[in-house]
């Protein structure tokens, strides 16, 4: 029997795949001509952190941020509208899919450069009141940049609460992990002295198992326990920048296709929920979709083209 909050957790899911699914049918037009970096495969990361969130938490993401974006509550108009440069995008169509806000619910921005996010986040972390948190996404390519060993050094030297929630996908762009690392993110992370947790694949993309596994640990944050680390193993369903099938091309290896195969967000979340309310759930997503697709492509252009 299904619960309320996987009934909740399917639908975030949900809305942000038939989201993508239409930034896919579209993106070949050229009518979004913003890079999008989508989130298929990966939804389970920011919906289970979302739910554990309030709107008072802070959040900071990646260029690969639609799932935080929506799985936050964000507004699909908004959303639509900043992808297609319209002014009612939620940076007023000028930033476009790498740089999606919502300070109203907590989301201060998203970066487009790697490991971008890490110090803004370290850095509001230092304000927040007692009890909210600070959680920052990013993929596992930031933990090869200074400013991850940075900003995880701070946070525990000063004790901060936040939330750090690595998406490792095991490639940069087409690098493999294996190639780039002499040491897993986690590991370093444990060099800090931070509380760490370690969600294999089959935990990470099963939205239902993360929500759980998230709960006490966020709590800990939230009462002065310092900061945390959950390096989250996932798999990208499609190409690092854009909607072409980058396995099939042959610039990762085919396992990542058998990865995603068998533990696609939505397919883990359907077992737990069932077929009857998955598919109601995704007829809602997809009318939610093309409605806020359509109202978005009706508004004021940004800019001139």
């Amino acid at each position: 029997m299904e619960t309320k909050i996987q009934r909740q957790l399917y639908e975030t899911l949900s809305l942000i795949r038939h989201a993508e699914l239409k930034i896919i049918e579209v993106y070949n037009s050229d009518v979004i001509q913003c890079p999008v970096h989508l989130s298929v495969g990966q939804e389970s990361v920011a919906t289970a952190l979302c739910a554990r969130l309030g709107a008072a938490d802070l959040k900071f993401g990646t260029h690969r941020s639609h799932a935080l974006y929506i799985a936050n509550g964000g507004n699909l108009l908004s959303f639509f509208g900043e992808l297609l440069g319209r002014k009612c995008g939620c940076s007023g169509g000028y930033g476009g899919s790498m740089h999606l806000v919502d300070p109203n619910r907590g989301l201060l921005g998203t970066s487009s450069i790697v490991g971008g996010a890490l110090p803004p986040a370290v850095g509001a972390a230092m304000a927040v009141a007692h009890g909210r948190v600070v959680a920052v996404l990013f993929g596992d390519g930031a933990a090869d940049e200074g400013s991850f060993a940075e900003s995880l050094n701070f946070a525990r030297l000063k004790n901060l609460p936040v939330v750090f929630v690595c998406e490792d996908n095991r490639y940069s762009v087409y690098t493999p992990q294996w190639k780039r690392r002499a040491a897993a993110p986690a590991e370093l992370a444990r060099a800090y002295g931070i509380e760490t947790f370690v969600a294999p694949i089959e935990v990470a993309n099963d939205v239902n198992a993360l929500h759980e596994l998230l709960d006490k640990p966020l709590a800990g944050a939230r009462e002065g326990n310092g900061p945390i680390f959950f390096q989250c193993q996932t798999v990208r369903g499609y190409d690092h920048n854009g909607v072409r099938d980058d396995i099939a091309a042959g610039f990762r290896d085919p396992v990542e296709a058998a990865l995603f195969r068998k533990y696609c967000p939505l397919k883990l979340a359907r077992r737990a929920l069932g077929h009857a309310a998955a598919e109601e759930i995704d007829s809602q997503a997809r009318s939610a979709v093309e409605a806020a697709y359509a109202e978005a492509m009706a508004c004021e252009p940004a800019f001139a083209t």
